[in-house]
């Protein structure tokens, strides 16, 4: 005896196979992953993410001095900069970058500032850089660098500001701290 199915029952599982998925076992087809979408960093993203440049190529870590080690001769400056946020001008994602001296004799450095965003598969992307302008220590509205990007959205998302500081005529250390915030802003 042939068991019978309604048409209902067939369109039923047909449906429930597209929404839930074919078993690996069944499928001849690979899945795909999906693309990667601005998101919100998980905890302990610091520790595994990669950098990527606005091309998608990834930023070796020592561009950005997270494996460089203090150098026994030279300076440490203080490398300031503020969280990514909302710009106060309109709808973009928006980072500074200053410095201080530390223990650093010379009172110019360039000074930059870079602004990433989170994507789902682990990487921040390089979103916008400043100029590299020669700065005075100490900061202030008109003593720092800008880095912005307008928003496609306003969708919660994860930035982080990388400040990279070169004291002029002084060896110094290489790190580009960073700070880190989740901002209605996101770009695609």
């Amino acid at each position: 005896m042939t068991p019978s199915y309604s048409r209902s029952a067939l369109v039923a599982a047909l449906v429930s196979l597209a929404v839930w998925g074919v078993p690996a076992s069944v499928s001849a087809a690979p899945v795909r992953s999906a693309e990667p979408v601005p998101g919100i960093a998980p905890p302990g993203a610091d520790e595994t993410a990669v950098y990527k440049d606005v091309d998608g190529r990834i930023i070796p870590q020592a561009d950005l001095g997270r494996t460089a080690t203090a150098q026994r001769f030279g300076c440490t400056p203080v490398s300031g900069r503020d969280n990514p946020h909302r710009s106060g001008t309109g709808v973009a994602a928006s980072g500074h970058g200053w410095w201080d001296k530390g223990n650093c004799d010379n009172n110019r450095a360039n000074v930059f500032n870079c602004l990433y965003e989170w994507y789902t598969d682990n990487s921040w992307v390089q979103k916008a850089c400043s100029p590299t302008k020669e700065l005075k220590p100490g900061g202030g509205s008109s003593n720092r660098t800008v880095a912005r990007h307008d928003c496609t959205d306003t969708e919660r998302t994860s930035w982080r500001n990388h400040v990279d500081v070169d004291v002029i005529g002084e060896i110094d250390t290489a790190e580009k701290p960073m700070n880190q915030a989740d901002v209605n802003c996101r770009v695609r």
